[in-house]
């Protein structure tokens, strides 16, 4: 059994927290919004990296752009919801506008200017989408976002290709938990017979395949034999990460995500949504939403004893159980790199 990387006290400290948000979440590619939020031309939405703010929008071009969620001027924040703009973005502060390609529109007084303010346009932040998925990067040195997410690009591209992303349902929960934790559970095979009841029925647990990437992982698990079909086949469930906060899952059926934002050293916040063809899926999606609700709450339920649990004074490094928690030990590895050899890290 391979020694936790990781010991308790990294997944409760403010200093660690603080550690990570520079050198793990400022230099990776990290979900950010959904094409299914950006509608229209003009339609936007504020997102953040870490605790940068970051906005996601649909320009009148029809491309999807990223910026600071930052007024050049004077630093304003130029939207605190979704929201669209017919021809310019405002600045609810001085007034500056911006167009929907991020570039400075107007200047109130700018004749009163000493200085020449017209390259102020919006900093762009580096964007990527797959699927109904979009991806922001604050560091212009980080790998390609094809280098960062190739298994999730080609499960994309192999897997589930509707015609059009329909957004099916979302869920929001605030955990008492470190981010850590919680993406160290959506790796955990381990715990599936003991916690989830829905899951452990719809999926073969004998079947599981692990990979592994620089920058995440990924298990594939058959269906179990109450979704076979007449012939015997089986479909596969693939259950994935991508580095550092998204768990990612292709289904028979549709597309699910988990993002894990943390909020603070013991705190998150957790978006779940689920995306498929439309309303006609071969499983209802009431039935769907009941389960994904009901199998985050059970998760919920038990990381957050796990956090409870992980503030227990002289408590070890945790063992891990290969391979049903291998996935956990590559994760551990990954963020010790980023801490330590900052360097290694792309």
């Amino acid at each position: 059994m391979p020694q936790a990387v990781l010991a308790p006290v990294d997944f409760v400290q403010t200093e660690r927290y603080e550690l990570e948000l520079q050198r793990i979440f400022e230099r990776s590619w990290v979900h950010i919004a959904d094409v299914t939020d950006l509608g229209e031309p003009g339609a936007y939405v504020p997102a953040a990296i870490g605790r940068t703010p970051v906005l996601v929008m649909r320009g009148h071009d029809d491309q999807i752009r990223a910026f600071l969620n930052a007024c050049p001027h004077r630093g304003a924040t130029l939207a605190e919801g979704p929201g669209r703009c017919a021809q310019q973005l405002r600045c609810a502060y001085h007034g500056w506008s911006f167009a929907s390609d991020g570039k400075l529109h107007g200047v109130p007084f700018r004749e009163e200017f000493d200085c020449d303010v017209s390259d102020r346009n919006l900093v762009p932040v580096r964007s990527a989408a797959v699927g109904p998925m979009v991806f922001g990067c604050l560091d212009a040195d980080a790998p390609p976002f094809e280098e960062w997410a190739g298994w999730l690009i080609h499960a994309f591209a192999r897997e589930a290709a509707p015609p059009r992303w329909q957004l099916a349902f979302q869920f929001d929960y605030e955990v008492r938990t470190n981010g850590k934790t919680y993406v160290e559970n959506g790796l955990d095979g381990y715990h599936i017979p003991f916690v989830h009841d829905v899951l452990r029925d719809a999926v073969d647990l004998g079947s599981g395949e692990h990979g592994f990437h620089e920058h995440g992982s990924y298990t594939l698990v058959d269906t179990s034999a109450m979704f076979a079909p007449p012939d015997g086949s089986r479909a596969k469930f693939r259950f994935g990460h991508v580095f550092p906060n998204l768990i990612p899952v292709f289904s028979p059926v549709d597309f699910n995500y988990l993002r894990i934002d943390p909020t603070g050293p013991e705190t998150i916040r957790l978006r779940g949504r689920s995306f498929d063809g439309g309303p006609e899926s071969p499983i209802p999606r009431e039935f769907r939403a009941a389960a994904f609700d009901a199998t985050n709450k059970q998760d919920i339920a038990v990381v957050e004893r796990v956090q409870r649990g992980l503030r227990a004074r002289g408590l070890g490094a945790a063992v891990h159980c290969a391979p049903r928690e291998a996935r956990i030990t590559h994760f551990e590895r990954r963020v010790a790199a980023a801490l330590t050899n900052p360097a290694d890290f792309r």
